[in-house]
């Protein structure tokens, strides 16, 4: 959590400014947006592509079957697989727009016109890429939005259509989301040097709470947006926001020289707003215990796919789980934080 309280006042160019053209229902997290959109499709199967987070494939068990699709790993839709997997009990196509890094166009326009002609629909997951995009082919998307600021819970579902055909009724503020307020606001406090805790005291408190999460969003709960983060948002900026993580991403990607590690593509393209700056690393874990022991920097890793049985059969996935991490490089951070990640970065030798 990094917020400075002195700073906290109501602007323009919000995040509900930036979505004022869709209709929006504002949700606690993105496995809430999926769990709504899967009334539309009950009974019937979803595509999903391989490559997702623990929380994105378990969210489709609520009465509709996953069938999941292959991803290259340039993140990129295997759509010769993806159409191959189309079958009678199909009912929808979910998509993601990984890093920032949209799907190409000529990708978008073959999902839309296979969805078209086997009159499936098209959920896009912007989570990682709402402020690259409005929508490219979906019939609803979703952002889990609370990733893009230190606050403990928020997402969205949004269209161009309107969404009566979602039930919302009933629905209160009530998210456990909220209680990763404590460990984020710990760990801040942690990594500018403020308090003398242990930072395995803030992995593990950060994992309690997503224990706690796994436990409702298989009860199938679902909760709307806090008062709290809502008032957040009406203090952040987007324009800004964006400026600032297309240039940290691209001093830090021009900083890395080390010869372990590979992008997954050379460069966001034009209007793109990186989310976090992705890499492979053959030996990822031994990396990233070297960052976290020597220099208190903690990657991340989107997504341990490897762990997964229900997917790391398929294709690359696997190889991508075991080696994917990626820094930030968020508005909370300069060029002298990006120079320090890129310098701890170009130290690392595997072992």
């Amino acid at each position: 959590m990094d917020l400075n309280v002195r700073k906290l006042f109501r602007r323009d160019n919000t995040l509900f400014d930036y979505l004022a053209d869709f209709h929006t229902v504002y949700l606690d997290s993105g496995r809430s947006c999926i769990r709504q959109l899967c009334q539309l499709i009950e009974g019937r199967e979803i595509l999903v592509p391989a490559f997702s987070c623990f929380a994105v494939i378990h969210a489709f068990a609520f009465g509709v079957r996953p069938v999941f699709y292959n991803i290259f790993d340039d993140f990129s839709i295997d759509v010769a697989d993806l159409e191959a997997k189309i079958g009678p009990e199909t009912a929808a196509v979910y998509f993601n727009n990984y890093y920032g890094h949209l799907q190409s166009a000529e990708t978008v326009k073959t999902v839309r016109e296979l969805a078209d002609s086997h009159r499936l629909l098209v959920f896009e997951d912007n989570t990682q890429s709402i402020f690259s995009t409005g929508i490219l082919a979906g019939d609803y998307a979703l952002s889990s939005t609370r990733k893009w600021w230190a606050v403990p819970d928020g997402a969205v579902i949004y269209s161009g259509n309107e969404l009566d055909d979602v039930l919302w009724g009933g629905l209160r503020q009530d998210s456990k989301q909220m209680d990763k307020l404590y460990p984020q606001t710990l760990k801040s406090m942690l990594l500018k040097h403020w308090i003398d805790y242990p930072a395995s005291g803030v992995a593990d408190m950060f994992a309690e709470v997503e224990n706690e999460l796994d436990e409702y969003t298989a009860n199938g709960e679902v909760f709307l947006m806090s008062d709290f983060t809502h008032f957040i948002y009406e203090c952040n900026s987007y324009p800004d926001m964006i400026l600032k993580r297309r240039e940290n991403e691209r001093y830090l990607r021009s900083l890395i020289t080390n010869p372990y590690i590979r992008f997954p593509f050379e460069n966001f393209r034009e209007g793109e707003c990186p989310f976090q700056l992705p890499m492979y690393c053959e030996t990822r874990d031994d990396l990233t215990r070297y960052m976290t022991e020597t220099f208190n920097i903690f990657p991340s890793v989107l997504w341990r796919t490897h762990l997964y049985p229900e997917v790391s059969g398929i294709g690359n996935t696997a190889r991508m789980g075991r080696e994917i991490f990626s820094l930030p490089v968020d508005q909370r951070y300069d060029r002298e934080d990006m120079e320090f990640l890129a310098e701890a970065l170009n130290s690392y030798r595997p072992a």
